[in-house]
């Protein structure tokens, strides 16, 4: 048996690294092929695909790239049809995935196409469900009320849960980065822009000027922030346009446990990292911008009251979040501050977000990615 996985984004590629790792455990015999990043690389599938750009987020940053989608859909269908496998895998990134998936069905691809992690219709837009369900042969879903939206309309769904959770954020060694860098006792912030190049453009600046705004109160604040691959040039460019930015220590992706470990507090795009984060404990200020237009109609469409998950789990901002024009320098400062000097209030909080994210993390006997192994041979049996 021969599975094709398909990953355009940072998270997303170490879902389909995961999920390679178990796959080979429950099924040996099966052999892989794909497009991704370095996480998937390094479990032993070469990407037959760049996949620079393809990261996006928003109406006008899609409309901008629509172009470079195109043709790299165009290169995939290719790579897919030359490699004949016996089922694709789609991994997140919704807006690419059904395009390709639409354009393989149209071309008269017939074998077993699986989507993992389902568009967020619960949240907004549940027009997408028809869509996928009329596209794809199974779904594996990150919550388990998702199915309700999609078993109806006949897509067999399986509940897998969060990948974020098999992972130990609080493993990471606090020593290593104060002692590679001299830190001493000093307190920490750690900063995180994104995953995005449009997320690490809009942050950039309103990042810095709280940084700078921070440093005043606290002069012996030391600022790192781990980078991953896919926007390392990006924030490289931000800090070569705003030298402000070189305040920050910039550190691989690969030291963001150890980061975390030594973090009093934190500075983060929202997305992934932010649950991250609170699985880790750390006190943390959530900011987003989109464009102007992306951000009118989301704001129609968005049903939840917050943007993170821990936070919409919790229905209170265990993290404060900041959106559009309330993205700030000093709005960001004031709101990090006092995690930063008021030990009680970091105390508080990282309990608070520790609890949280245990609560959904629930009894682990088995990982969520070892689930989503067994549910894609599931589907498989059942195609």
């Amino acid at each position: 048996m021969k599975l094709y996985l398909i990953a355009v984004e940072p998270s997303a590629d170490q879902l389909g690294a995961d999920l390679v790792t178990e796959l080979r455990v429950l099924r040996p015999d099966i052999s892989f092929a794909g497009i991704g990043g370095p996480r998937m690389k390094a479990a032993g599938i070469p990407s037959q695909m760049d996949i620079d750009g393809l990261a996006i987020l928003g109406i006008t940053e899609a409309l901008r790239r629509l172009p470079l989608v195109r043709n790299k859909i165009i290169v995939a269908t290719e790579r897919i049809e030359t490699a004949q496998p016996d089922a694709v895998i789609f991994l997140d990134s919704y807006g690419f995935m059904i395009r390709l998936a639409e354009r393989l069905r149209k071309r008269g691809f017939d074998k077993t196409l699986i989507k993992y992690v389902a568009p967020q219709v619960w949240a907004m837009r549940p027009s997408r469900a028809p869509r996928v369900a009329r596209l794809f042969d199974g779904l594996l879903t990150l919550h388990p009320f998702e199915a309700e939206y999609f078993t109806p309309l006949g897509l067999p769904t399986h509940y897998v849960g969060n990948a974020v959770y098999d992972t130990n954020y609080r493993a990471g060694d606090a020593q290593a980065i104060r002692e590679q860098y001299n830190l001493g006792d000093r307190p920490i912030l750690s900063v995180y822009f994104g995953s995005r190049q449009s997320e690490v453009v809009r942050l950039a600046k309103p990042f810095a000027d709280a940084v700078v705004s921070l440093k005043k109160s606290l002069p012996d604040l030391a600022v790192i922030s781990p980078v991953s691959d896919s926007v390392a040039k990006d924030v490289g460019a931000a800090a070569g346009a705003d030298p402000r930015l070189n305040e920050i220590i910039l550190l691989p992706e690969s030291a963001k446990l150890d980061a975390m470990a030594c973090a009093t507090a934190a500075l983060a795009c929202s997305g992934t990292v932010t649950t991250q984060l609170a699985c880790a404990g750390v006190p943390t200020v959530v900011a987003y911008r989109l464009s102007g237009l992306t951000y009118l109609i989301v704001k129609q469409l968005f049903k939840p009251d917050y943007m993170s998950m821990v936070n919409i789990a919790a229905d209170e901002p265990l993290m404060p979040e900041f959106v559009q024009s309330d993205v700030t320098g000093d709005t960001l400062a004031q709101a990090v501050l006092p995690y930063l000097t008021d030990t009680k209030k970091r105390d508080a909080a990282r309990a608070a977000l520790i609890a949280q994210t245990d609560s959904l993390r629930g009894p682990k006997t088995v990982t969520a990615s070892a689930r989503a192994a067994q549910g894609v041979l599931d589907i498989l049996a059942e195609a």
